[in-house]
């Protein structure tokens, strides 16, 4: 069992408590969740994928310091869209991911603009 957890910051810019279910999956941020943790085992994310916050939060040398656990993590098996919420400065997607080793949340917040603002993996 995976020992170590892997919690990368997320940054998501104020939004209002009000929120609504966004009811299917769209495979576009699926692919978008699965590139930004490829490129997280890489060690560098396209910097034109993120807002300035999570730049900083996903810098290279950030990703260094969690490359032991990308490393044990591996490639992710299955990845099941489990909810996802629109508010009114993005969609908040919380995926179920299968690794060889662990089941983990990846969740990723797209703002409205297209890039992303939050981005985590958690029990």
């Amino acid at each position: 069992m995976l020992k170590v957890l892997l919690a990368v910051a997320m940054i998501f810019q104020q939004a209002p408590a009000a929120s609504a279910p966004v009811v299917k999956e769209d495979p576009a941020v699926t692919a978008l969740a699965l590139k930004i943790y490829a490129q997280m085992r890489s060690g560098k994310v396209d910097e034109a994928l993120l807002t300035p916050e999570m730049n900083k939060e996903l810098a290279p040398s950030v990703l260094a310091l969690e490359k032991p656990v990308l490393d044990q993590l591996g490639a992710p098996v299955k990845l099941v869209l489990e909810k996802s919420e629109s508010t009114a400065a993005g969609t908040r997607w919380v995926y179920l991911a299968t690794f060889a080793a662990a089941q983990l949340h990846v969740t990723i917040y797209v703002m409205k603009d297209g890039r992303v603002g939050g981005y985590a993996l958690a029990l």
